[in-house]
């Protein structure tokens, strides 16, 4: 039986989430874009742990 993990499921929406803001950033707003760069690697450095830890239960 395949169980879900709620904590790498939001995990996973967050990172998506940050991607599609990224996207419409406005063009003149840099320090938004930078911030959200920043918040992006943030976020996918956690999914990557979540993901090692569930893959290794």
């Amino acid at each position: 039986m395949r169980t879900i993990d709620l904590e790498l499921t939001n995990a996973e929406v967050e990172v998506r989430q940050l991607e599609a803001r990224l996207r419409v950033v406005p063009m003149n707003d840099a320090q938004l874009a930078q911030a959200l760069r920043q918040a992006l690697d943030a976020k996918r450095q956690r999914l990557e742990r979540l993901r090692a830890r569930h893959a290794g239960s």
